[in-house]
């Protein structure tokens, strides 16, 4: 019996070490958001679709510069379908609904040379 339970005990603790070993997993809906518009990005917001209301603007006091990137990480979100606004300089916004960012890694935001239609490509 005392050989059992110590089997058990060395099977739960290697378990537990595989566990914490683990690199901090990373949400399944992280994402690289490229700015190709044609502008600056002065705000840029996502929440869930299913929310009314948008979260925090995620740039904070930086500029998503065109030509730039940034990598957008999420933990303990599980939701798949994302919404996300883009704001310029100017308060005009843009935004693209239901994103599914469970299946997409990289969101580029662009817009025609006169900024009159912007659409947004995925990979």
């Amino acid at each position: 019996m005392r050989r059992y339970l110590g089997r058990v005990m060395a099977s739960f603790a290697f378990a537990a070490l595989m566990i914490v070993s683990l690199p901090a997993s990373a949400g399944t809906q992280d994402f690289v958001l490229v700015n190709d518009t044609g502008f600056d990005i002065y705000e840029v917001y996502i929440s869930e679709t299913r929310d009314d209301d948008w979260e925090e603007d995620v740039l904070g006091e930086d500029i998503l510069e065109d030509g730039d990137r940034l990598d957008m990480t999420f933990r303990g979100r599980k939701a798949c379908l994302w919404d996300i606004m883009a704001v310029d300089e100017e308060d005009d916004s843009i935004e693209w609904t239901a994103v599914d960012l469970c299946e997409v890694s990289v969101v580029v935001l662009m817009c025609d040379k006169r900024g009159r239609k912007c659409w947004a490509e995925f990979d």
